[in-house]
């Protein structure tokens, strides 16, 4: 940690070489692994909190980014109380949650299906794609006893990486059951349905309908029978509406034979754990981004990020891990975030361009979190800028001389733009103003003062004259 400018500052370049931190995100979060991957899970309080822009003052470009990022899904969390015969002890869940968008056809469901990791999981074997858990959970509608499944095909980043299953009204529910073996039974039928086998419904039969053999809903539009359900299951307080924000999930780490660091790894429920829990060990190469979940990253007030080929994903990620509830300490207001983006040389560009050129043309040429392909015509206005600047610093400036009005509008134009970091525009801005006193058979020297402070600013580069005498002019621009 460093201070600059008074601010606690944190460089995030390098992973940690610590398992320590990967644990505390599994445990506050969640970790799942496939593919030679390690994923970062956001909670549910942590989507919130960014969705709700509740987690600090983070620049507005990057909220109104992170936004278009989301993918909301309306509906509701349904509790799934867990059989008191199947409860473990004190440290077991005591209900499953699901998130549910459609439950005109609830009282059929048959089985709820958790992925791999999930706390319920009893994970999967290397070949396997489903698996009963052995478990239990009660329907809070009708108090049925639901099975609780495995399926690698739940999404953890999904509602609350559980899904109820009801293959009579849903089609993949239906292909799921069919494979592993379960019941399709039907709550909606259409109207005036006697229950002749000629009139048997066919599955899926989907969001349309009345309520059959449901008790007291009998009879109803699917629509109001969804409204009765919802209603009878709040009541008892087992349900709650709600927006899910999808965000997806997000590496943090790579399965490496000569990784930084060495983790169990449970192959059944795919996720890793801590050594000496029986599992096999895994060499991880961390993610950078993983540093956000230290303690001395997470109370800096400005955080710098280094090149990453991910900018939009990794910039996500820090901002949810910096939300997660679970992790300490608490970050209650967004640090200022700065990002150096990556940049590669495309054709055409030498190899050996000098480092000051190319300095400048990634300072200018790029948004803050844009990657750039350095391309020539991002190299030759640099190179034509810096070589013009050494003739005007060398050429003799008439003393005395008014700042004239047109370059005294421009300076102050520059100057707005570099406060609003907006440094394409403002190099734009001082090229031309650069050609005008280039062109010019004199340059004052109150002329020259003004664009040396902000060719200083901007682009780094030297003048003849004292930082104190640039600072002083700047002041008056």
């Amino acid at each position: 940690m460093r201070e600059v400018e008074g601010q606690d500052v944190t460089l995030i370049n390098a992973a940690t070489g610590s398992g320590e931190t990967v644990m505390r995100i599994a445990e506050a979060a969640g970790l799942v692994g496939s593919e030679g991957q390690v994923r970062y899970v956001p909670t549910r309080a942590a989507r919130d909190r960014v969705v709700g822009d509740e987690d600090g003052a983070w620049p507005p470009a990057l909220m109104s980014r992170h936004r278009k990022q989301v993918r909301r899904s309306v509906g509701a969390i349904f509790q799934f109380p867990i059989d008191a015969g199947e409860q473990d002890g004190d440290g077991a869940p005591v209900s499953l949650t699901a998130f549910v968008t459609d439950w005109t056809g609830l009282p059929s469901s048959c089985a709820i299906a958790v992925h791999p990791g999930h706390a319920l999981s009893t994970g999967l074997g290397p070949e396997e794609q489903a698996a009963f858990t052995g478990r239990f959970c009660r329907h809070p509608l009708t108090g049925d006893l639901l099975p609780v499944w495995v399926a690698d095909w739940v999404k953890p980043e999904f509602g609350t990486g559980a899904v109820l299953i009801n293959p009579g009204h849903n089609a993949a529910d239906l292909e799921f059951s069919r494979k592993v073996g379960l019941p399709v039974r039907f709550s909606l039928a259409p109207k005036d349905y006697e229950g002749a086998p000629a009139d048997w419904p066919k599955p899926p039969f989907i969001k349309s309908g009345y309520a059959f053999r449901t008790g007291a809903t009998d009879g109803l539009p699917f629509s109001e029978a969804k409204t009765k359900y919802f209603a009878a299951i709040a009541e008892r307080g087992l349900v709650e509406e709600c927006t899910d924000s999808g965000m997806g999930t997000f590496q943090v780490a790579a399965m490496t034979a000569d990784g930084d660091v060495e983790l169990a790894w449970d192959h059944r429920r795919r996720t890793v754990g801590s050594l000496g829990d029986g599992a096999d060990s895994v060499r991880l190469t961390l993610s950078p981004v993983l540093h956000a979940a230290e303690e001395h990253v997470r109370s800096a007030e400005l955080t710098v990020v280094t090149p990453s080929t991910r900018v939009e994903d990794d910039l996500l990620a820090l901002r949810l891990l910096l939300a997660e509830p679970g992790i300490e300490p608490a970050v209650k207001d967004a640090p200022e975030v700065v990002v150096v983006s990556n940049a590669q040389l495309a054709k055409g560009v030498d190899a050996d361009v000098q480092d000051d050129v190319l300095g400048l043309a990634l300072l200018v040429s790029a948004g803050p979190l844009d990657t750039l392909s350095v391309k020539p015509q991002h190299i030759e206005p640099c190179e034509r800028f810096l070589k013009v600047h050494q003739s005007l610093s060398a050429r003799e400036h008439i003393a005395g001389q008014d700042l004239s009005p047109e370059i005294a509008k421009a300076a102050g134009q520059i100057k707005g733009l570099l406060g609003r970091q907006d440094l394409k525009q403002a190099f734009t801005q001082l090229y031309r103003l650069q050609k005008i006193l280039a062109k010019s058979e004199s340059v004052g020297e109150q002329e020259m003062f003004c664009y040396s402070a902000l060719a200083h600013v901007l682009a780094g580069v030297s003048t003849p004259y004292s930082h104190e005498h640039l600072a002083t002019v700047w002041e008056k621009i």
